[in-house]
This record gives C-alpha cells, structure tokens and sequence, in this order.
C-alpha cells in the first residue's frame, strides 16, 4: 500500500482540481430518436445464424442498483422451465435459446437511459414464424407486467442467494482487472458498496 500510494501521489498530485462538479446528463430524457424504435430491421448475418432481438429504450436503472430490477426481469423472461417463453418455442421448433438482460455496460446503462433486450436464437422454421414468435415475448411480457412483482418475493430472494453463492465463491480474478472494476464501481456506488455493488441484490422493491 505505502508503494502504490507513492506511486499514485506522483503520478496524479499535479494534476489541477479545477473545482466542477461531476457532469450529470439527466436532461437528456429522450437521448434516441424514439419513432425509429419503433420499426422492424432486417440485417444480413454473415455467419449463418437466426437472430431475432428486441429492445426497449428505458429511463436510467442505475440508481435502483440494490434492487437490480432488470437483472430481476431478465432472470424470469430467460428462465427455461415449464412455462417459459423458451419452453413454449422449443414445443414448436421455433428456438435454440433465448437471452434477455441489461448487459450493464457504459452504453447499455448510463445516467440517461438503461436498454433491455431480449435475443432469440431461432432455428430455420423459427425465422419463417419471426412475427409470432416477437408476438410471444411480447406477451409473456405483457403477462408479467399484469401479474405484477408483489407475490415474486421468493423468486427474488432465490436469486438474491444464487448472486450472493457465485460472489463469496468467486475464483480470483487478474488484479490489475480487479482494481480498474473497482475504480469503475467507485463512480457508482456508495462506499459501502464499492466491492459488491454491481454483483449482490441487497433490498426488495416490488413498486422499482
């Protein structure tokens, strides 16, 4: 520690404090141009793959980084069991997998807006039934939105002590990785949360 404190101290002590507060982009509420999202894009792949992908533009998550609301979504849209909207394509040949999330990247979440995305992996008999199957995530998320979060306390908790198992059993990492995840953490969240911030959910927040 006294070496890397040298180490910092010359390195960094002549840079100038100019004063400012940290920049803040909240005022950009609409960061895209929304009626595009609206529309259905076909890209060529070059590897031969089906790949169907949707995604909502949403306001900025990453306040509500003790809840992980998102991380809770995803976890019940990509849940594979019976009644699942990957059980329900598999049933009809339409899909491999599926993913859903908020990879919580600088692009994907900011202090402008999070994104969500769900990904389909579709086979060839999948790719001529694209619509139904966009249909199908839509109401399996329209379904979760009415049934609301109130009565998922279990699940949560599940996956509060599933993250919590994957955090305390963790093989160690590349230091110079660990240090610069840290300094990004720092940016974050509280001090109290540098180390575990971005990995453990800690309150349960049905109305978040």
């Amino acid at each position: 520690l006294d070496t890397l404190e040298e180490w910092v101290t010359e390195i960094f002590s002549e840079i100038p404090n100019n004063g400012l507060p940290r920049p803040t982009f909240g005022h950009l509420t609409q960061p895209f141009d929304t009626p595009e999202f609206h529309k259905l894009y076909r890209v060529v792949p070059i590897r031969k793959v089906h790949s169907l992908t949707i995604t909502w533009a949403l306001p900025p998550q990453e306040q509500y980084y003790r809840v992980k609301p998102l991380h809770y979504i995803s976890w019940l849209v990509g849940h594979e069991g019976k009644g699942s909207v990957l059980s329900f394509l598999r049933k009809k040949f339409w899909a491999l997998a599926l993913y859903g999330g908020n990879g919580e990247t600088g692009f994907e979440q900011n202090s402008t807006y999070s994104i969500f995305s769900i990904s389909v992996t579709l086979t060839d008999e999948g790719y001529k039934h694209f619509y139904e199957v966009a249909h199908v995530v839509f109401q399996y998320v329209k379904m979760l939105q009415k049934r609301g979060p109130d009565k998922r306390q279990v699940i949560w908790e599940e996956i509060q002590k599933i993250e919590a198992n994957e955090f305390h059993y963790q093989e160690q990492t590349d230091p110079v990785d660990y240090v610069e995840s840290l300094c990004e953490n720092m940016q974050l969240f509280q001090k109290e949360d540098f180390l575990t911030g971005d990995q453990l959910l800690f309150e349960y927040k049905p109305e978040v």
